[in-house]
């Protein structure tokens, strides 16, 4: 990891995603600016946050080594992301390892210096519990079929109309077996939603189809 020591780049990250609207503090004297690469690990298992974390850039996932010694992938990050939200405000240890997958540039806030502020903040508090329900809502959806879950998750993760994410990641994520999967992604080809390509990726056919499966979801 790389520590960025550019106020100009700092401040156009700050306005880009309109940061500065979230706290009450002037962030371009609370913040700092850290590059990870690829691979790199942000946190593990068990550390407690010294720092509230914003990723700004790039893809990550969080997960934990099961009692088998694999790791169960519980989360994808992509873009901008909260990251650690309730571990880091209430000092709870993390429940998950994160690692970058592409280099990632993170926007970092030191508790022991803004911790009491962030809890007495009404506009951040605001945005906490916003990220908190959407988080909820979220998980909650594990609990309908895998071709709504994985309508979602297409939608999320396609780039250009192209959907190509490793299967056995996406399997853990949407808590199937690789086998599901694998079957659901051939039916939606079958009923001309997707189109799987000599590279292994799929394009996009039918994106109303997927839009139509994922407004399906039980509302909550």
């Amino acid at each position: 990891m790389r520590q960025i020591k550019n106020p100009e780049v700092l401040r156009e990250y700050i306005a880009r995603f309109h940061l500065q609207e979230l706290f009450s503090f002037d962030l371009m004297e609370a913040c700092t600016l850290t590059r990870y690469e690829a691979d790199e690990i942000l946190s593990r298992d068990g550390d407690v946050y010294d720092s509230l974390s914003f990723m700004l850039e790039g893809e990550c996932i969080a997960y934990v080594i099961t009692c088998t010694g694999k790791p169960h992938c519980e989360n994808h990050y992509r873009g901008f992301n909260v990251m650690g939200l309730v571990g880091a405000l209430w000092q709870e240890p993390s429940i998950n390892t994160i690692r970058a997958i592409t280099p990632c540039m993170i926007l970092d806030i030191p508790l022991a210096v803004y911790r009491d502020q962030l809890l007495c903040d009404v506009r951040f508090l605001r945005f906490a519990v916003k990220n908190l329900a959407e988080h909820i809502r979220k998980s909650a959806s594990h609990f309908e079929r895998l071709e709504i879950r994985l309508s979602n998750f297409i939608l999320e993760m396609e780039q250009d109309g192209v959907f190509n994410y490793n299967l056995t990641v996406c399997a853990d994520l949407l808590e199937a077996s690789y086998r599901h999967l694998l079957r659901t992604l051939r039916n939606f080809c079958d009923e001309g939603i997707l189109s799987k390509t000599k590279k292994g990726s799929y394009l996009i056919l039918d994106r109303a189809r997927l839009e139509e499966l994922r407004a399906s979801s039980v509302p909550r």
